[in-house]
């Protein structure tokens, strides 16, 4: 099986998360970075829910209900400003 190809931007955590939810969307030899666009790959609001509860979950975070929107599921970049600055309000980042 072909080892998937990633980007130095994504934080590995964050890329598995992100793959586990778009299996079937993403193969894993396909690249992902940063400013990948998820709509383009297909996400619709299943996968949006999954990712923000697979988010949350793994990195202890609550993404506000204020941020939460279509926009911020855009790009792997988009989502990881909003967890990596949560992270660093809780000062784990």
């Amino acid at each position: 099986m072909p080892e998937p190809t990633t980007s130095a931007a994504l934080e590995p955590e964050f890329e598995a998360v992100l793959r586990t939810c778009l299996y079937g969307l993403l193969e894993p030899q396909d690249a992902l970075h940063e400013d990948t666009d998820l709509a383009a790959l297909g996400i619709d609001s299943l996968v949006v829910v999954a990712l923000l509860v697979a988010v949350e979950d793994t990195f202890g975070v609550s993404i506000p209900d204020e941020v939460i929107g279509f926009e911020i599921f855009a790009s792997p970049g988009v989502l990881w400003g909003i967890v990596s600055g949560l992270l660093e309000e809780q000062g784990r980042h």
